[in-house]
């Protein structure tokens, strides 16, 4: 589904709403709070992890400030406003403000609550309140599950219906609507023209529509969920498989690039993304809590975007203002992807073919574009209640990596494959 053609709509929607509304501001009762966190990690290694993290320190992996304006119109109507500022989502080496929130509401009954503006997706558990460390106990919210997409933001239209069924209270949210982000990768090796060695950042519109069905009660909350999303590359036509170019009897390459010799890349106009997911925070006894999370990414008209699944399973306790945890997360790419990623890595040409040199840097670059992940982490951390506002976290994680893992910069002679991090995390978060 396109909503090209219906982003006209919205807006024309969203101003006049607030020429209705406008005037209403003045006189309206208007809430201030802010929230963020200060986050240092550190890890035993001295490659980038998570595009920050290695064995000098970071401030930037978690650390970020917000503000939010909470506008109550009237009794049905209200306008939200949320800015962050934080380290850049498309530059490793900046911090920008970005304005998260802005959406007018709609609560024309009490069961139904509509919204239009700048929202953030009903993804995961915790991404609704991601940024507002206080909300969660975890140190850092399992990387593996909270990267399947690229963004949780949108500017579109929502709706969330509920049912109350004896002490249990049901939820039906969804959306549609689109935004621009960018996606990150690290490239070992230069293509020239194209690209460069190094972190590279690539632009897609995003159009995204779904719907999450919650199931609540006074201690545990069940989730399913469905998504698609339409990524259109900024640069035009995304190539949908990398073909195979016969040299000589077991001599070959494969043609990632229109600048390398071969039949030519097939393309489709944008990829076209279902993502599945399954989430559960369930009341044990003994004041015991399990929290489980799964998510499943599938590319249907492309090999050249890894079909990924992704969870995590965590057990909590309170003890008094201490919640200690532990949790174990994993992400691995389906086979056919990691195959693929396995093939151009090992593919190598003699130096002796005229542009040995470019082809074999051509297939290091076409593995890491793929945006491979195999690997599994641990966590063991603390979180401890200072006041109702403020909270103090620390965890240890150690991760292991597969056979390849976009989360690691691995320099240009090596892979992402086969390697082990201890990641140490302390955090301050607080709201106001």
């Amino acid at each position: 589904m396109r909503l090209s053609t219906a982003n006209p709509l919205f807006r024309r929607i969203f101003l006049a709403a607030w020429l209705v509304l406008g005037p209403l501001a003045a006189s309206a009762e208007v809430e201030v709070s802010g929230f963020g966190t200060l986050g240092g990690a550190r890890s035993d290694q001295d490659f980038i992890y998570q595009r920050y993290i290695h064995d000098g320190g970071t401030l930037n992996r978690d650390s970020l400030a917000g503000l939010q304006l909470d506008a109550r119109l009237t009794d049905a109507w209200r306008l939200t406003l949320q800015a962050k500022v934080a380290p850049s989502t498309h530059d490793d080496n900046a911090w920008e403000p970005t304005l998260s929130w802005a959406f007018l509401s709609w609560r024309p009954s009490n069961d139904l609550l509509l919204r239009a503006g700048k929202l953030r997706l009903p993804l995961m558990l915790y991404s609704a309140n991601s940024d507002v460390g206080t909300t969660f106990d975890f140190a850092r919210l399992p990387s593996e599950v909270y990267s399947l997409l690229p963004t949780t933001d949108l500017k579109g239209l929502s709706f969330a219906r509920t049912w109350l069924d004896g002490e249990r209270e049901w939820m039906l949210e969804g959306y549609l609507g689109r935004a621009h982000t960018d996606w990150r990768y690290h490239l070992r090796e230069d293509i020239e023209p194209l690209f460069s060695a190094g972190t590279l950042y690539l632009g897609y519109d995003v159009e995204m529509v779904g719907a999450v069905l919650s199931l609540r009660d006074e201690e545990n909350t069940w989730r399913l969920g469905l998504h698609h999303a339409d990524f259109e590359w900024d640069l035009g036509p995304v190539p949908s498989r990398f073909p195979y170019v016969s040299i000589a009897p077991g001599l070959g390459y494969y043609q990632v690039s229109e600048a390398l010799p071969g039949p030519g890349l097939p393309s489709i106009d944008s990829y076209d993304i279902y993502v599945l997911t399954l989430g559960a925070e369930i009341a044990l006894p003994r004041d015991f809590r399990l929290v489980g999370e799964y998510g499943r990414r599938r590319f249907t008209n492309a090999t050249t975007g890894p079909d990924t699944s992704a969870a995590y399973l965590a057990l909590l306790r309170r003890v008094g203002r201490w919640t200690p945890y532990i949790y174990c997360a994993g992400i691995r790419s389906h086979d056919e992807s990691l195959d693929m990623i396995d093939d151009l890595n090992d593919t190598r040409v003699p130096a002796m073919i005229p542009g040995a040199a470019s082809i074999n840097a051509a297939q290091r670059v076409g593995s890491d574009l793929l945006s491979p992940y195999d690997q599994y982490s641990l966590a063991i951390g603390t979180s401890y209640s200072l006041s109702p506002t403020s909270k103090l976290k620390a965890e240890w994680t150690h991760t292991r990596t597969g056979r390849l893992s976009t989360f690691v910069d691995a320099p240009a002679s090596e892979d992402s494959g086969g390697r082990q991090v201890n990641v140490f995390s302390l955090s301050y978060n607080f709201t106001f």
